[in-house]
């Protein structure tokens, strides 16, 4: 296997992680609900998950899907550190995932080359 491909595995893994997440969130509507402290969060949160899953999908929008990805996982490891008081350690996994495989996938990401993109 070349290193595209793994990295498109692992990005599969991400992907998989959240659509388990984002079912759970649904089919667990009232422990969901008292965990997030709202009837609609878990919802929203379910439904964020899968529009990034679709992001990481499609080849023309996997970049965007690869930064709202780590934007998200960001945000759960910030709110397991502040606020619940525990060790974010899938959150942290994920993420070391996510970045092992878009810099597998997109090797440009990590070359540290500064070059502005042409036409902008």
């Amino acid at each position: 296997m070349n290193k595209r491909t793994i990295g498109l595995v692992l990005l599969g893994l991400v992907a998989l992680a959240l659509v388990a997440s984002g079912i759970g969130k649904i089919v667990g509507g009232a422990e969901a609900a008292e965990a997030f402290g709202g009837e609609s969060r878990p919802l929203i949160l379910a439904v964020v998950e899968f529009l990034i899953v679709a992001a990481l999908a499609l080849p023309k929008t996997r970049k965007l899907g690869i930064i709202l990805a780590a934007s998200y996982f960001g945000g759960a490891i910030a709110f397991s550190w502040l606020a619940a008081n525990e060790m974010p350690g899938a959150s942290v996994a994920l993420s070391v995932l996510l970045y092992v495989g878009a810099a597998l996938v997109y090797p440009s990401l990590t070359d540290g080359s500064t070059a502005p993109t042409p036409g902008l």
